[in-house]
């Protein structure tokens, strides 16, 4: 957030009255009381980001009425925000003054919808995630519940456990956020939101991966392997023989399109499958269709380095042979 000065004093009392006008949406007002607060204070803060925040909404919004928001017109407000984005440089540092103009922005809508009674709605009607909105307005309650419903209702979704993710982050619930942030990569790292990641730690290891020798291309592919091997997320280990069963099943779909597609760009989904088949070898025993060793034949063949490293961490916590592949 920008910094509030002093409350004494015209110039400053100026100032904040310019600033809670941006936060109140009154955008015209801001811009006047900040170019009048510039005219008469030169030698003060310069008002200029805030100004062009303020001239950028009022050309999208106009002086309509902000508070009458139904789905379709959050979501065209929220399609105007990406536009905010992208001619204001996001992603913005956490203080920003821009972070802080979001929460207030999205919380009108978030208020907006319960007033006119869409809380329960997962989608908006272009099928952006309404958990994400909470989300953006700093609710993780409201985005936990309606980001839930929506897995319930589509369980494919990648880019909505990140979003559950970022809302477990957002409340400080850590250990359940990296359970949703796994799922999210394990289904389709190509579809997390990495731009909006509220986990810092997460981010900032994204960030080493791409630095990395070890990984030569796709590092969002491979980052739930190695966050796997280095702890950062937890191991998937299987209870019921079911569970087992239907892993199996995506495993084997995966490896069907690799060969019959030929594409690398498969193998880092297909790697991190395989290491958790190869983690729950304990109740492989069970399993007739699918032949432990040649899975981790096929890993070794992926990626020497990385199959190795998982070899040595079953070895370790007593779960792997003292021979492999």
């Amino acid at each position: 957030m920008s910094e509030q000065l002093s409350l004494f004093g015209d110039e400053n009392t100026l100032f904040n009255t310019g600033m809670q006008q941006l936060f109140t949406m009154d955008f015209a007002g801001c811009i006047e009381t900040l170019k009048r607060y510039f005219k008469l204070f030169p030698w003060g803060r310069e008002p200029s980001k805030e100004i062009s925040i303020s001239e950028f909404w009022q050309k999208k919004l106009g002086s309509g009425n902000r508070a009458d928001i139904d789905p379709a017109e959050a979501e065209r407000r929220y399609l105007l925000w990406l536009e905010f984005e992208e001619a204001f440089g996001h992603p913005w540092p956490e203080n920003s003054l821009e972070r802080s103009f979001q929460v207030r922005y999205f919380s009108q809508i978030a208020d907006g919808f319960v007033k006119d009674g869409y809380v329960e709605a997962a989608t908006l009607p272009g099928g952006i995630p309404t958990g994400l909105l909470y989300l953006l307005a700093g609710r993780s309650d409201p985005a936990i519940a309606s980001l839930q419903a929506l897995i319930a209702a589509e369980p494919g979704q990648a880019r909505a456990y990140g979003y559950l993710g970022d809302a477990y982050s957002l409340r400080g619930d850590l250990r359940t956020a990296r359970i949703c942030y796994r799922e999210a990569f394990a289904m389709g790292p190509d579809q997390v939101d990495i731009a909006r990641l509220y986990d810092t730690e997460l981010r900032e290891r994204l960030e080493a991966l791409k630095r990395e020798e070890v990984i030569e291309n796709d590092p969002p592919g491979w980052f739930p392997v190695i966050a796997h091997l280095d702890g950062f997320f937890e191991p998937r280990i299987f209870r019921e023989l079911e569970e087992l069963k239907e892993w199996l099943n995506h495993y084997l779909d995966l490896l069907k399109v690799y060969v019959r597609d030929e594409d690398k760009a498969h193998i880092p989904r297909l790697f991190y499958h395989a290491m958790v088949i190869s983690d729950n070898a304990s109740i492989m025993k069970f399993i007739k269709k699918v032949d432990l060793i040649q899975v981790r034949e096929r890993m070794k063949e992926w990626h020497p380095a990385l199959f190795a490293r998982h070899m040595r961490r079953l070895e370790k916590i007593g779960s792997g042979p003292k021979g492999h592949p």
